[in-house]
């Protein structure tokens, strides 16, 4: 703690030196974002960011929900599962993964112990100069896999599902509608690709239950070992979250940051310091380059082409269950269960 003080201090010094004109401009600035929060309410970045992440977790429920019983229903799930964006995709899951990593309380207290020294603005050009240096806070490193365990959850649910999924692959090929003619696959293909370029919503009764503080006892909670993914049984008709009673006890090995995957842990840590100083929209931007993280975003992009090219070449609709499967949500499930080790 000494010396993330001793170099917040330094910084906090090199601002006060800034003048006094430049002072009465800050205030000036202060007061007007003031009377803009009063008129009009601060938009969570962060929770609604891990709503387009939870929206893509309740189509997966959906889809586990029932089996396939017609060409409409294999079309709904391909529409819904594969018209995630990437670059939203990735950047909703390590925004969730800093709703987790908040709950911490020894990070929790290290983060406010900075920001009560120093206040906010110094900690903030803090965590927008060095993305690593959140995690060198107390239980910075702790927050950071109790996320990697409930991501580990989420992973192992949609590698259940996708092997639902590809299992109707070879179950449908005895049903009639399934034996169809897909007709233009191609033309198929290229909607998939317009919708993914578009993104899918955030479902907004996710955005206001992520945001809401009732939450948080449930972000603790799916952050512990063992704990079930918090999104089973959520379908997209959900307007609160709770965590599902354990009916599986999971393996817990204790969860370790994957060699190489540092960077996204030192985000996750990042984004969840700005969590827990509630940190507002005139913070968005830096907000923003935290949730962007290119390895994860070019796995969920290289996912989708898979996805595209192997929907291109199927000529019957029992055929697109298997690319659901193996590219909309299994490749998915690998994309982010690969933090972890």
């Amino acid at each position: 703690m000494t010396t993330n003080k001793t170099w917040l201090g330094a910084l906090a010094a090199g601002l006060l030196l800034a003048g006094g004109a430049a002072a009465q401009t800050t205030q000036s600035s202060q007061l007007a974002s003031a009377q803009t929060s009063t008129a009009q309410p601060q938009v969570d970045t962060i929770s609604r960011s891990a709503a387009s992440y939870g929206t893509f977790q309740t189509d997966v429920s959906d889809i586990k929900s029932k089996p396939f019983a017609s060409a409409g229903d294999v079309d709904k799930a391909l529409t819904n599962l594969g018209g995630h964006n990437a670059k939203e995709l990735s950047s909703g899951w390590i925004a969730y993964s800093a709703l987790i990593a908040s709950q911490n309380p020894d990070y929790r207290a290290a983060v406010r112990d900075i920001e009560s020294f120093y206040g906010r603005d110094v900690l903030e050009i803090g965590l927008r100069n060095d993305v690593r240096y959140a995690r060198t806070l107390a239980g910075g490193n702790d927050a950071v896999l109790s996320s990697i365990t409930a991501v580990r959850a989420d992973s192992r649910r949609i590698d259940s599902a996708a092997a639902y999924v590809k299992e109707q692959a070879y179950s449908l090929q005895g049903s009639g509608w399934a034996k169809a003619k897909i007709g233009n696959s191609g033309a198929k293909a290229d909607q998939l690709n317009s919708a993914a370029s578009v993104g899918r919503p955030a479902a907004q009764s996710l955005i206001a239950a992520l945001s809401s503080p009732d939450a948080n006892a449930v972000f603790s909670q799916a952050g512990a070992a063992g704990a079930p993914s918090l999104w089973d049984g959520m379908t997209t008709a959900a307007t609160s979250i709770r965590l599902p009673a354990i009916r599986t006890s999971y393996a817990s090995s204790a969860s370790r940051i994957a060699p190489g995957k540092e960077p996204v842990a030192d985000r996750i840590a990042t984004l969840a310091a700005y969590r827990v100083i509630g940190a507002s929209a005139t913070s968005s931007s830096s907000i923003h380059t935290a949730m962007s993280e290119r390895d994860t975003s070019n796995c969920l992009k290289t996912a989708h082409l898979n996805l595209q090219q192997c929907v291109a070449a199927a000529h019957q609709q029992y055929e697109v269950p298997f690319c659901i499967g193996e590219h909309a949500l299994s490749d998915v499930g690998k994309c982010i269960g690969d933090v972890s080790r």
